[in-house]
């Protein structure tokens, strides 16, 4: 007989940590539809808010942290289909593409997450909808610059083309 293993899951930095943190920005931002990159956007920066003149980062500032928003995208999409298993979150099917919103269940099961960390993260997750929600798109705008701005430091410091 086979016996099943399970297959490890990274308590940081994995689907699970990401789920929550998709899930906390998901409820910030309600009733907004927020799409795959705008979430990647936004989960770099909700650990991250100093660098947009916010509260204190949640994670520290590190010189190579412009590879962390790299990396994120596969991460998200494994952690949506977390959340959309347990019915945490909606996929929202339009002709602009297909966006996730905060599930009917999403504010009590937030609600639950009360550590420091997550409540910190919930501020942050509000900080930051508050400010897209003042500046419009102007704000992702300026998100983008910053990252784009920071690849490009990187690849220079690195010595590799810029392009």
């Amino acid at each position: 007989m086979e016996t099943l293993r399970p297959i490890p899951t990274p308590v940081f930095n994995g689907s699970v940590e990401t789920g929550l943190r998709s899930l906390v920005l998901l409820e910030a931002f309600y009733p907004e539809k927020l799409d795959l990159e705008t979430l990647a956007l936004l989960d770099y920066f909700v650990v991250h808010t100093a660098d947009l003149g916010g509260p204190d980062s949640l994670h520290p500032a590190l010189p190579e942290r412009v590879g962390e928003y790299r990396v994120r995208r596969t991460l998200i999409q494994e952690a949506l289909r977390m959340l959309l298993r347990v019915s945490l979150i909606e996929v929202v099917e339009a002709t602009d593409g297909i966006s996730f919103v905060s599930g009917d269940d999403t504010p009590a099961f937030v609600k639950l997450l009360n550590s420091d960390y997550n409540r910190d993260l919930a501020d942050r997750a509000g900080w930051l909808a508050s400010r897209v929600r003042e500046e419009g798109a102007a704000a992702f705008t300026s998100m983008r610059q910053l990252i784009d701005r920071w690849s490009l430091e990187f690849q220079s410091e690195v010595g590799l083309p810029n392009g």
